[in-house]
């Protein structure tokens, strides 16, 4: 009998390892760490609510890793609003994750993911709407309301809008400490809101968004393990399956066009949303 649990045990970490990699490619495409999709699983694998969160986190954690590397190598950062948003998720996050065990987590999942759904079939929608040009992401970028950047200069080197600053910093501690009580990094709240409300071009979105994230995930992280809320197994298993998925899914996301991009990230967000919603009536 113990042998036969043993077994299965195994097989549910190596299902988790086969989808930690998948979700892996797909979050390293769309700046996404995509911790929405993988909580479910990561949560059939560990049934206590808070430790599966506080593993979640660190699986995001590595998986960001790898794919900031490579958006930051190619230039695809806006530093301002790294800095801005970036800052302040990090204290939310901690404050968050601290604070995790006086919540419902059944409750925050649910608001949440209906958050999640609203924003991702917006971003669809405008995806399907905008008009966009043919070529890859690093080539420039589509907008109605001005020529596209050139190819010497990287997105990210382009203007933001007026008191974009004050807005990332604001939006950043609120995502930073929802996301830190739930496990998630709500970066799929951020990304719509660097490309509508700052004015980033969507890879540079992703690019920014993939690095605040990493950063997040380890102030999260930080104040889960203070409850040691980690299951170990599952973190080194899911997490280095992740990190090879979003290792090749970076490489592929730069030379996305934006339109692609939008609409990869929006169907991303309507998938994280149903999986969070469903995990929330579950529980």
């Amino acid at each position: 009998m113990d042998a036969l649990l043993i077994q299965f045990a195994d097989l549910k970490l190596l299902f988790g390892a086969i989808v930690g990699l998948i979700i892996g490619v797909l979050a390293g495409v769309t700046g996404l760490p995509l911790g929405a999709l993988r909580l479910p699983v990561v949560y059939s694998i560990v049934p206590t609510p808070h430790i599966a969160a506080g593993t979640n986190l660190g699986i995001d954690t590595l998986t960001a890793v790898t794919a900031s590397y490579w958006y930051w190598k190619g230039g695809f950062v806006n530093i301002s609003i790294l800095i801005f948003m970036g800052g302040s998720s990090c204290i939310g996050a901690f404050l968050g994750g601290y604070s995790s065990k006086f919540v419902s987590y059944k409750w925050l999942l649910i608001f949440i993911g209906l958050m999640y759904f609203c924003v991702g079939l917006d971003m669809l929608r405008g995806a399907v709407n905008e008009k966009v040009g043919t070529g890859p992401l690093n080539e420039g970028q589509p907008d109605r309301e001005g020529p596209s950047v050139p190819t010497s200069q990287p997105d990210c080197m382009t203007r933001v809008k007026e008191n974009s600053e004050v807005l990332a910093a604001l939006s950043g501690f609120v995502l930073g400490f929802v996301g830190g009580m739930a496990g998630l990094l709500m970066g799929s709240l951020r990304v719509p809101a660097m490309i509508k409300a700052m004015g980033l071009a969507p890879v540079t979105a992703a690019g920014t968004n993939m690095v605040i994230s990493l950063f997040t995930a380890i102030s999260g992280f930080g104040g889960h393990i203070v409850h040691r809320n980690l299951d170990l197994s599952v973190f080194l298993t899911m997490g280095v399956a992740s990190m090879a998925g979003a290792y090749v899914g970076a490489k592929l996301g730069v030379t996305l066009s934006p339109s692609t991009t939008k609409k990869l990230i929006g169907m991303a967000i309507v998938l994280m949303a149903t999986a969070l919603f469903i995990n929330g009536i579950r529980l």
